[in-house]
């Protein structure tokens, strides 16, 4: 019998400042599995470069961060959305509402439009979007009911009790960082649950590594008390059920 190899997923980073020679030699495609997201236009370009070299294991989703909005103008944020090739996804991303970054009114109301096109695009090219949120869970859930589309990756989701139980509700995934945010009766729900490192974002003030997402399944596994090849192999599973197109 074929023993099952198991990897450690890395649902949510960024590659798109390292160097192909830092990433091909930091990145063990034997191990692990990465989606790089992007968060501009030009780290879209720089991730597009990287795709290019087709490095096993590692994926890519494209898509406007929130405060790009306040780089750009409107216009100039939705023409760089049509300027990205999303063929060469497997998610959109990372894409969502930031109100802690975004205050301005006027601003906020131009950050959802981005929003909304872009999971409009997640929706008709059936792909899942990877969600970030912050000081916004109630209206990113409020604008999520406006889709019919429900491969939803809810990004570092630091929603209270309610919020969570309402994303899981919906079949929505949750992903941990390091086992936070904390999840209430995580055990209840692993079926939705992802791990990710969010590299480059340092971790108890401690720059990370690319392998770091090993670190991260250790740390989930010690506070949860869950068996990390149970976990592995719980992870992995939900990557298969949201991207069946890929092999590994």
């Amino acid at each position: 019998m074929e023993t099952k190899v198991l990897k450690f997923i890395d649902i949510h980073c960024h590659y798109d400042d390292l160097s192909l020679n830092k990433l091909k030699s930091d990145f063990d495609s034997k191990k692990q599995i990465s989606v790089t997201a992007s968060v501009s236009f030009n780290s879209y370009k720089k991730l597009e470069t990287i795709e290019k070299e087709k490095i096993p294991g590692l994926y890519f989703a494209y898509g406007l961060y929130p405060d790009v909005i306040l780089n750009y103008s409107l216009k100039e944020c939705l023409t760089q959305i049509d300027k990205i090739d999303f063929s060469k996804a497997i998610a959109v991303g990372e894409i969502g509402l930031d109100y802690k970054i975004t205050k301005d009114l006027e601003k906020r109301k131009e950050e959802l439009v981005v929003f909304e096109k872009q999971l409009e695009i997640a929706e008709k090219l059936n792909l899942p979007a990877i969600i970030h949120t912050r000081y916004a869970t109630k209206k990113t859930l409020d604008v999520l009911t406006t889709t019919k589309h429900n491969k939803i990756i809810l990004h570092w989701f630091d929603g209270n009790a309610e919020e969570i139980k309402t994303a899981l509700d919906r079949g929505y995934y949750l992903t941990q960082r390091f086992a936070k945010p904390l999840i209430p009766d995580i055990k209840e729900h692993l079926d939705n649950i992802f791990i990710e490192t969010d590299y480059p974002v340092p971790y108890s003030d401690a720059p990370i590594k690319i392998k770091d997402i090993e670190k991260s399944y250790e740390v989930f596994c010690n506070t949860y008390n869950l068996e990390k090849e149970f976990v592995k192999e719980k992870i992995q599973n939900n990557f298969l059920n949201l991207f069946p197109n890929i092999n590994i």
